[in-house]
C-alpha cells in the first residue's frame, strides 16, 4: 500500500493542550506536516520543539501567526495549505478564550462578544473556509468544555436549563443556530440575557454552540459526496486554571492530548466504532446531544472507546 502524506491543521496551538496535540502529531506522524497556529507571536516556537523532538521535527511543524477572527488571514492559511497539499486531512479546532463571568452590564457584553468571536464565529471562519477543500477520510475535532454541558449551569432552575437545552438541540442547521446566537448577543447588549433565560457565562454559551455546530456539521459531511468525513467535539478533561472541574478526573496536557490525537489520526472506514458529530469526554463516553446527557465525573468508571488508531 502506498505511502499516504497528509497535512493537519492545529489552532490555538503554542501553548496547553493546543501545543501538546501537535507535539503528539509531529512525532507520531512522520508522513504528516502539521500546521500550528496562535493569535499570538510563534517565533521560536519551531525551536524548542524541535529541541524536544529532535531536528527532523522542524521540517514537519509549521508554526504560523493566524487569528481566526481574522477571515483574510484564514483564507491565507487557506491558499497556502490547499495549494501545496491539494487539502486538509486533519483539522483540530483549540484556538478559544475564557473570562470568568462579570454581569455587569458595561463588562458582561464585551465578555460575550469577545468568546463568541472567538469560540464560535473563529471556529466557523477556520471550517467555513477549508469545508470545500476538506479531502475523503479527514478527521475535524472541535475542543468543547464541561461548561458547555448543561448540568455545569448552576445558577438556573432546572426548568430554564431543559429549555436552553432544548433551544440548542432544537436548531437543525447553521442559520438557525447563528439567528440563536446572535440573539444572545443581542440580548447580552440590551442587559436581558438572564430575562431571556441565557446563563451569565459566555463561555459555557459558545461551548453548547460548539457541541451543537459539530452535529450540525456532521450531518452536511454525511450528505456530501466525500467519503467519511468525521467531525466530533471533545473535552480533553485537562487542567483550567480558570474554571472549577472540582467534581472532575483532571489529565496533564500530555494525557489530553494523546486521546485528542487518537480522535484526529482514526483510520479510515470506522463506522459503527467511532462516533460521528457528537460529544466526547476523556473518560471515553459519548455525550448525546439530542435526547438526554450522561453527566460523567471523577467518582464514575471510565469506559474504553473501541477506535481503531494510526
Amino acid at each position: 500500500m502506498p505511502k499516504r502524506f497528509r497535512v493537519a491543521l492545529i489552532t490555538g496551538a503554542t501553548r496547553g493542550i493546543g501545543y501538546n496535540v501537535g507535539k503528539e502529531m509531529v512525532k507520531r506522524m512522520p508522513l504528516t506536516t502539521t500546521y500550528m497556529t496562535s493569535r499570538h507571536n510563534v517565533d521560536g516556537f519551531q525551536s524548542i520543539l524541535g529541541m524536544q523532538l529532535g531536528a527532523a521535527a522542524r521540517e514537519r511543524a509549521k508554526f504560523v501567526r493566524m487569528d481566526v477572527r481574522d477571515l483574510e488571514a484564514v483564507n491565507e492559511m487557506k491558499e497556502k495549505i490547499v495549494k501545496k497539499f491539494g487539502g486538509l486531512d486533519i483539522l483540530v479546532n483549540n484556538a478559544g478564550i475564557y473570562h470568568v463571568p462579570n454581569k455587569s452590564l458595561s463588562v458582561f457584553p464585551k465578555q460575550v462578544q469577545e468568546i463568541l468571536g472567538i469560540n464560535y464565529w473563529g471556529t466557523k471562519n477556520v471550517i467555513g473556509s477549508f469545508f470545500p477543500h476538506f479531502k475523503p477520510h479527514s478527521r475535524i475535532v472541535n475542543i468543547t468544555s464541561n461548561l458547555g454541558h448543561i448540568m455545569s449551569v448552576k445558577s438556573m432552575e432546572d426548568e430554564l436549563k431543559e429549555a436552553l437545552r432544548l433551544r440548542f438541540n432544537s436548531c437543525s442547521n447553521e442559520f438557525e443556530l447563528d439567528g440563536l446566537l446572535l440573539k444572545f448577543q443581542r440580548d447580552a447588549i440590551q442587559g436581558t440575557w438572564r430575562k431571556e433565560g441565557w446563563p451569565s457565562c459566555g463561555y459555557t454559551v459558545s461551548k453548547m454552540a460548539i457541541n451543537a455546530y459539530t452535529r450540525i456539521l456532521q450531518t452536511q459531511f454525511d450528505e456530501d459526496d466525500r467519503e467519511d468525513v468525521v467531525v466530533n467535539a471533545v473535552y480533553p478533561c485537562t487542567k483550567h486554571s480558570k474554571i472549577d472541574q472540582s467534581d472532575m478526573k483532571i489529565l496533564d496536557d500530555e494525557e489530553g492530548a494523546k486521546f485528542v490525537f487518537y480522535m484526529a489520526a482514526v483510520k479510515p472506514n470506522s463506522h459503527g466504532v467511532f462516533p460521528r458529530g457528537a460529544v466526547i469526554w476523556n473518560n471515553s463516553r459519548v455525550v448525546d446531544n439530542r435526547d438526554g446527557y450522561t453527566y460523567n465525573n471523577k467518582h464514575q468508571q471510565q469506559l474504553p472507546l473501541e477506535i481503531e488508531q494510526v
